[in-house]
């Protein structure tokens, strides 16, 4: 037996190469065979047996049932964006050629589950020869930052273990205590506003109540405690008007309802500067 070096069959492939409909059904007799034999035995026997020896029984019958047929000799991958194969197959541990009886499903689902990128994973095993692996992988939603640099998060602001920060670049920088897991939400609001929201960059929340907005043009906006959602579409609405966001203003406050207060961007002069 050799481990799983990327041997990954895709959907439509045949079921062993070269192999006629005549072999191939000859090859499901004797699986479903030595199936019906397995559970047979273990039914009869188990009463007597001593659960060492109703192992060692199963034992013998899985390493049977590999030499009639039943072996791993391919596995499907439906759902991987970001999960990298090798990942997949190291955390498997998986060997070609090994009973595929003897594969526990759930043993494969725990290993399969330390991979970061992977939120979720259904299992399959299909006789005679195949173990299907459907992914539910994390969706990156935002750049934490922390102490130690940026990190890639998901929706309930779980850091993507392995998510590479540079190649998302594109997401919005979360900061603040408490941030990560109350980020989603007010990206969604954030989002009702395509236009404004393409000028965001940041977000910080403070005082674990409410959110500061910071633009690209280096505005904070400081959005309300309660009903920020009314307050961002108010800015909307006046920046596609007024284009406020265009001009030199260092804060625009939104805490107040039905209010708007603006700091311009005064320059602060450095000690000793001639004037």
């Amino acid at each position: 037996m050799r481990r799983l070096t990327g041997f990954i069959r895709r959907r439509g492939d045949a079921d062993m190469p070269g192999e006629t409909a005549y072999r191939r059904a000859i090859r499901l007799l004797r699986w479903r065979s030595i199936a019906y034999g397995m559970l047979a035995v273990l039914v009869t026997g188990s009463a007597a047996a001593t659960i060492s020896e109703r192992q060692r029984l199963t034992d013998m019958l899985i390493v049977a049932s590999a030499e009639t047929g039943l072996q791993l000799e391919y596995i499907e991958v439906y759902g991987r964006a970001h999960t990298p194969k090798d990942a997949i197959l190291a955390a498997s541990e998986l060997t070609l050629g090994e009973p595929i009886l003897g594969i526990s499903l759930r043993d494969l689902h725990d290993r399969l589950s330390t991979i970061g990128w992977i939120e979720d994973v259904a299992i399959e095993r299909e006789m005679p020869s195949t173990i299907r692996l459907l992914l539910t992988e994390r969706v990156p939603i935002a750049l934490l930052q922390t102490i130690d640099g940026h990190r890639v998060i998901d929706a309930n602001g779980t850091i993507i273990i392995g998510a590479d920060p540079s190649a998302f670049g594109h997401l919005t920088v979360v900061a603040g205590k408490k941030a990560a897991t109350r980020a989603a939400s007010i990206l969604n609001i954030l989002r009702t506003e395509p236009e404004l929201y393409s000028e965001v960059w940041a977000i910080s929340y403070q005082s674990e109540r409410r959110w500061d907005v910071h633009l690209r043009s280096g505005i904070r906006v400081r959005l309300p405690e309660t009903d920020p959602r009314t307050a961002w579409s108010r800015l909307a609405i006046i920046d596609h008007s007024k284009h406020i966001t265009d001009r030199d203003l260092a804060v625009i406050d939104l805490r107040v309802p039905d209010q708007m207060i603006v700091e311009p961007n005064i320059p602060v002069r450095g000690k000793g500067s001639k004037t």
